[in-house]
């Protein structure tokens, strides 16, 4: 993981990465390659059963997970919980968020982008088995 600084990493990037990350999860597949490294990981932390998820590599193989994963959970809805923390220094952003299921229920998450050169390159998420609210 890079720990040097994203010059295109600001508050404001940070901030629409996380909102086109979140339309991605909600069915959006339009240019995944404008806002997603080449190179993209995903490292779900809290499911040792989703470990063949690090297999995953670059915008089509997000799409495809998350084609997949939306097939299996209908309805699904994610929205971005707060406002990202951007630490442009280390080329990092991070933010809480939930989904709810067509029932009602929600669920609370955090996700940590590694930013290059303006792109997702890595994301690191954990899912809570149900949603923190206030």
């Amino acid at each position: 993981m890079s720990t040097s600084a994203d010059a295109t990493l600001t508050p404001v990037t940070g901030i629409a990465l996380f909102d086109r990350w979140t339309a991605l999860w909600n069915g959006d597949f339009s240019d995944p390659e404008r806002f997603l490294d080449p190179g993209f990981r995903i490292r779900f932390g809290n499911d040792p059963e989703r470990a063949q998820t690090d297999a995953i590599h670059g915008p089509a193989g997000i799409v495809e997970y998350i084609t997949g994963f939306r097939a299996g959970h209908p309805g699904l809805r994610y929205a971005v919980d707060g406002t990202p923390l951007v630490d442009p220094a280390l080329g990092r952003a991070a933010c809480c968020w939930y989904v709810t299921r067509p029932d009602g229920v929600q669920r609370s998450g955090i996700d940590l982008f590694e930013i290059v050169a303006g792109r997702i390159a890595t994301v690191w998420s954990v899912t809570g088995l149900r949603r923190f609210a206030d």
